[in-house]
């Protein structure tokens, strides 16, 4: 299981943020950006470049989720590479 681990939250609005994660294992670790939309909707982005494109785009990420469980799950498992 992976330890996650949150390094910064930007608020845009009230109920919208962008939260900057560590997530960990061993020697291994990647920083993911998750938009949470109102807590409902959370898009998971490997790099800021895109997180821009879907600001300015509106370039939506594979990576979506509709609860925050299903998101903490997708943390603690997630694959990590040298």
């Amino acid at each position: 299981m992976n330890n996650i681990q949150t390094i910064n939250t930007a608020y845009i609005r009230t109920s919208r943020t962008i939260e900057t994660v560590l997530v960990s294992k061993e020697n291994l670790s990647k920083v993911f950006f998750i938009y949470n939309y109102e807590g409902y909707s959370f898009r998971v982005y490997e790099n800021h470049l895109d997180l821009i494109h879907f600001f300015q785009n509106n370039i939506e990420t594979d990576v979506h989720f509709n609860s925050e469980v299903e998101l903490d799950n997708f943390l603690s498992e997630v694959k990590l590479s040298a």
